[in-house]
């Protein structure tokens, strides 16, 4: 048992790339390497362009994450000196880091971009939805927009507006320069040439050592032209484009938008690159330094260095907090569940200890038989059940409520049985005193048989709640409408579009109901076993 038990508890903390498939440990709990390597799958979303963009390495995985070992320094003060004297970053300039675009996996400015959502334009689901003119089931539809400006043109929903908004407020640390130059050297050459630069040299005469050392410049260069004439007038989003005065008035001369004009008719020399990185090798060859370049792998590691403890504890609930809200917050399933759980449970110890004590203080003829049919209902699988009684559920009108998830559970065969066994075994000489002293039959079955029998009352009630607590197949086709949905079937739902780390989340979260009620329930399920009942 403490195998599987570790193995979810450290599933629950992982993340989508994590090196070992099976652990029975969190590794980046103890190992600096193992959580460097989670903060940058975090950091870039899972998004591998994204990560080889940013660190201009067109072979980095986040499988295999090495931490720099050159001191750099001098490139961070000329990159930090860059940004205090301009503007703070726009949302063309730099992306939001720790997201997700997803439902897949949790994400940490996912959660704070929802959080920020519903007080600017909350305090409802609903009123967010108008406010925007969206129409999100649930708050963890609200995700921010694709991180992928590189290649992607930007469409200004209300949506991506408020995500603009939302960037303006953002640390520094959380944001994600998109480095043209970068996503041009490391990512769109090597689709172009393969992973090997000699086909690059040998195109065009060359000899650099890799990509990395290819140049990026801000208009149509000699060397290298065609590869990246294709790149801007193709791939590139054209935001990140402008034209020259020539370019221009060639444009208007054809009729055509920006967008069309770029990518049909545009000649090499009317294009022009505009973007954070150009710009900051253009202020630093002012500074007297040549070929600058952003010095993201070292800033990472740098705001890894200052945040490890906050990213671990993060790492250890982000999961759990995802579920959380996706479950417990939004929706009707803990209140569903509850009023479910009390009812069945209240059902089990009421009709079924009458209809066992019928039986066991009256010795009708029937006995024998009745009996039989109960045992014969568990001779079935549970399924073999659900055509007929959703038939009869639909003939009373009862599809989409509480009674349609309560009555076909209140009466148990094998609960009945078990019950007479026990009954029948209480000291007879109790019931014969009871009726000497004038005692009714409502008294002799509370003040005797209930009294007597709280053992295996605490039996029926776990299995009741069990039973009531864990239906989902049942549940949802008696009661499909998801304002009925259980918490099973929520988190059902939940896992079919989330990651393994989100599912094991689920499944201890859910888990946690069962171990309360059977710890409440087992000192007196003991009692019966282990002191004898005439006691």
């Amino acid at each position: 048992m403490l195998v599987p038990l570790l193995v979810a508890i450290t599933g629950s903390m992982s993340g989508p790339s994590e090196r070992r498939s099976f652990s029975l440990y969190p590794d980046f709990l103890f190992s600096e390497a193992a959580l460097w390597s989670r903060y940058v799958e975090a950091r870039y979303g899972g998004m591998v362009d994204n990560l080889r963009m940013a660190w201009g390495d067109p072979v980095v995985d986040f499988y295999e994450i090495e931490a720099p070992s050159e001191d750099r320094s001098a490139e961070l003060d000329l990159w930090r000196r860059f940004l205090e004297q301009r503007k703070p970053l726009a949302s063309l300039e730099a992306g939001l880091a720790f997201t997700r675009s997803t439902h897949q996996n949790a994400a940490y400015q996912n959660r704070r971009f929802r959080e920020w959502l519903i007080a600017q334009y909350g305090p409802t689901l609903n009123k967010v939805n108008e406010t925007l003119g969206l129409e999100a089931p649930r708050l963890t539809a609200f995700l921010p927009p694709i991180q992928n400006r590189i290649v992607l043109a930007e469409v200004k929903t209300p949506l991506d507006r408020a995500f603009d908004k939302y960037l303006q407020q953002v640390p520094s640390s959380f944001r994600m320069p998109w480095d043209v130059g970068g996503f041009y050297r490391s990512v769109y050459l090597p689709r172009f040439f393969g992973t090997d630069v000699a086909r690059y040299n040998e195109r065009f005469g060359t000899s650099y050592k890799s990509f990395s050392e290819i140049p990026f410049p801000a208009s149509y260069p000699k060397e290298g032209g065609e590869p990246w004439l294709q790149f801007v007038s193709q791939i590139l989003n054209t935001d990140f484009v402008e034209l020259t005065p020539e370019g221009e008035s060639a444009r208007l001369a054809s009729g055509l938008s920006k967008v069309d004009f770029i990518r049909m008719s545009a000649l090499p020399e009317h294009l022009v690159i505009r973007s954070i990185d150009r710009e900051f090798e253009t202020w630093a060859t002012r500074q007297g330094i040549d070929g600058a370049r952003i010095p993201q792998t070292y800033l990472d590691w740098q705001y890894f260095q200052s945040e490890k403890e906050f990213w671990k504890w993060e790492f250890v609930v982000q999961n759990f907090r995802y579920v959380l809200e996706e479950v417990f917050i939004q929706g009707n399933g803990v209140r569903n569940t509850f009023i479910l759980v009390v009812l069945s449970v209240l059902g089990a110890l009421t009709i079924n200890p009458a209809a066992a004590y019928a039986l066991s203080r009256f010795k009708l003829r029937q006995s024998y038989q009745i009996l039989l049919f109960f045992l014969a209902t568990i001779a079935f699988p549970a399924e073999v059940a659900m055509i007929p009684s959703f038939i009869q559920i639909k003939e009373l009108g009862m599809i989409n409520t509480f009674w349609a998830l309560i009555i076909p559970g209140l009466v148990n065969g094998f609960s009945i049985f078990l019950l007479k066994g026990f009954f029948d075994s209480l000291p007879r000489e109790l019931y014969e005193a009871a009726d000497i002293d004038g005692a009714s039959e409502w008294q002799i079955f509370w003040g005797i048989t209930m009294s007597l029998s709280k053992p295996i009352l605490a039996v029926i009630a776990l299995g009741a709640f069990t039973s009531a607590y864990g239906a989902f197949m049942f549940a949802l086709i008696l009661a499909p409408d998801p304002s009925m949905w259980t918490l099973m079937v929520w988190i059902y739902q939940l896992q079919q579009s989330s990651g393994p780390g989100v599912v094991y989340a689920s499944v201890l979260i859910t888990a946690v109901p069962t171990l309360v009620v059977y710890l409440f329930t087992q000192n007196l399920i003991m009692r019966g076993i282990v002191v004898p009942t005439d006691k």
